[in-house]
């Protein structure tokens, strides 16, 4: 009888975990199937130097501001466009990257989108994690950071300014917090915490 009840009672632990296990499996499957909308906020609040809000608008501009806006981010898209692409991010020379007056008018640019070009709008997160990935650049020489700084251009612009196939590349990341999906949002935000 004692060894049968010692054999139950494996059996039955050994039945839980198996269950447990299958349940974290199907929750995550679930979880990359709807775009990792189930596991955490896509805000960020760990780092100081980036300020995250809740907002229930994508994109929202300042008055008079919205082809000024869209003006600017096109403009430094397509400069981000030349530092980065076909693999130029992994070859280029980040000091003089960093030095050079088109990087200090990018830094500008984002400063400009996030205090006067955009309203109150998910947009706004967009524009406090480019300025942390320019920090990261220029403090770190992080070309990860650079990429996903293009990435939150290129994504806000082919949305915004609605870039069509002859106009350019019209793939879409998936990093912003106006468009993207949460997966992607996070795989940034985590980035950002991480290397901060």
């Amino acid at each position: 009888m004692f060894k049968y009840m010692k054999s139950h009672k494996l059996t039955m632990s050994i039945n839980l975990l198996l269950v447990c296990i299958i349940g974290m499996v199907g929750y995550h499957f679930f979880d990359y199937v709807d775009e990792g909308s189930l596991f955490s906020s896509t805000t960020l609040a760990s780092v100081q130097e980036i300020e995250h809000n809740d907002y229930e608008n994508s994109v929202l501009y300042q008055p008079n501001r919205e082809v000024t806006t869209l003006d600017t981010l096109s403009t430094q898209h397509s400069f981000l466009n030349d530092v980065t692409g076909w693999g130029g991010v992994e070859t280029l020379n980040l000091r003089n990257l960093i030095t050079s007056d088109e990087w200090k008018e990018l830094k500008a640019a984002v400063n400009w989108m996030r205090t006067e070009g955009f309203s109150p709008s998910k947009v706004l997160n967009d524009m406090e994690n480019a300025y942390g990935l320019i920090l990261l650049v220029e403090r770190n020489g992080d070309r990860t950071a650079l990429r996903y700084l293009h990435r939150i251009f290129h994504d806000l612009d082919v949305q915004l300014n609605e870039v069509t196939e002859e106009e350019g590349d019209t793939k879409i990341w998936g990093v912003t917090h106006s468009f993207g999906n949460n997966r992607e949002i996070r795989r940034v935000n985590n980035y950002l915490k991480q290397n901060f």
